[in-house]
């Protein structure tokens, strides 16, 4: 059977419009509605059931609403053997029955699902653009509540660099407001954005986000599929689905060729880059009289690794590291460090603290340069530790943190 072939048309631009703020959508046989907001179940239930109609492989159709009302019309106006494959089954009474499939198998679905397809990436793109672009951007931290304006990678690098949350590169999220109202709600109701337990409190909530590293959300949450751009590039694919499947790729792969260039770790204050340590080092001393070299020679392995994640900490937030004075840009903060002679360590009680433990930067090649030069008996049993309100970590975290690092920096 050869179905009709006819030119994609859709409805005028305010149907459009209108068709991307409702979910409602009227069924391809009959008035009866449905709400495709959460789930598209009921109405493709309602095919089977009633009008014995499939749609075969609905997840690589990206905009339901829209692939029902192209059909309705036709549907209305001619036998749907028209359009789709014809199949007999035999019902509970053993008489025979035809059902209906729509399938990208038959070449008008197939241009159809391209076509939504394009033009949803289309107008995710437009929108992901617009929203890098909005400076009038305004949302409060999920953890602090402190409210942040213009750009909104300043808020997201916020909730990564002062609380270790990360829900992934800026650039790839859009529809950020509704994605960030989507995760307040569900903090204002104690659920656990990773596990999506729900807790008696908020208090409870963070200690265990805290405790069990939950500050990410739920990869395998179908909710948050709309707001990657990934998931627009190859329908029926989430983005878990496309990296599980880059990873297989890797795998097979024949890397017997492969040669790893030697690590290059940026200097504490500029964009100097170097794979030596000693070069590095006279590099930061001769640049700013700050004594790297010296931090091996006075300060155990775990100090140092919170030394240079608060310095980084620090220049990344454009502060001094000494008297804390915060500037526009990283050459005023240089010059002043610079005409102060602010290249200094603050009081112990500032940088060593357990939330510098944590990398300010992903992949800070400069951590792998440390040594361990003094002995597991030094003076690190004096040690008075400083742990914020906000920044309290289970000692057993605490300690499966310092084994990675320690792995990390013996590499």
């Amino acid at each position: 059977m050869n179905p009709i072939l006819e030119p994609l048309t859709f409805p005028d631009k305010q149907v459009q419009e209108e068709s991307v703020v409702s979910t409602l959508c009227e069924c391809l046989f009959c008035s009866e509605m449905f709400d495709l907001k959460s789930s598209n179940d009921q109405i493709l239930a309602h095919f089977l059931l009633t009008h014995k109609l499939v749609v075969a492989d609905v997840k690589e159709i990206v905009d339901l609403k829209r692939y029902v009302d192209y059909w309705r019309p036709k549907f209305r106006e001619c036998d749907p053997k028209a359009y789709c494959f014809v199949m007999e089954a035999e019902n509970e009474k053993g008489e025979k029955e035809e059902y209906f499939m729509l399938a990208h198998e038959l070449p008008e679905d197939q241009n159809l699902r391209e076509k939504l397809q394009k033009e949803k990436l289309n107008l995710v793109l437009k929108q992901q653009q617009k929203e890098r672009k909005d400076e009038e951007f305004s949302h409060s931290c999920l953890f602090c509540r402190k409210i942040f304006t213009g750009n909104r990678k300043v808020l997201f690098d916020h909730m990564n660099f002062d609380h270790n949350f990360s829900v992934g590169l800026p650039d790839n999220i859009v529809f950020v407001e509704e994605f960030l109202n989507l995760l307040d709600e569900k903090l204002a109701q104690n659920i656990c954005l990773y596990c999506e337990k729900t807790f008696k409190d908020r208090t409870v909530l963070k200690e265990h986000m805290r405790k069990k590293i939950h500050k990410k959300i739920n990869p395998h949450n179908k909710e948050y599929d709309k707001f990657y751009l990934v998931n627009y590039l190859e329908p029926g694919k989430s983005w878990k689905e496309i990296m599980d499947e880059f990873d297989e790729y890797c795998q097979n792969e024949d890397w017997s060729d492969w040669f790893e260039p030697e690590t290059e770790a940026i200097c504490l204050f500029c964009d100097f880059q170097s794979s030596a340590p000693d070069v590095l080092s006279q590099h930061i001393a001769s640049h700013s009289n700050f004594d790297f070299l010296g931090l091996k020679k006075s300060f155990s392995i775990y100090q140092q690794i919170k030394i240079v994640n608060y310095v980084r900490r620090q220049v990344h937030e454009k502060k001094c590291i000494l008297c804390d004075e915060q500037f526009e840009s990283r050459d005023k903060l240089r010059e002043h460090m610079q005409n102060f002679s602010h290249f200094k360590l603050p009081d112990r009680a500032v940088w060593d603290q357990s939330q510098y433990y944590f990398p300010t930067y992903e992949n800070d090649a400069l951590l792998c340069l440390l040594e361990d030069t003094i002995p597991d008996d030094s003076t690190e049993t004096d040690q008075v530790t400083v742990i914020p309100e906000d920044t309290i970590i289970n000692l057993k975290v605490v300690e499966e943190e310092l084994l990675k690092l320690e792995l990390i920096v013996k590499k």
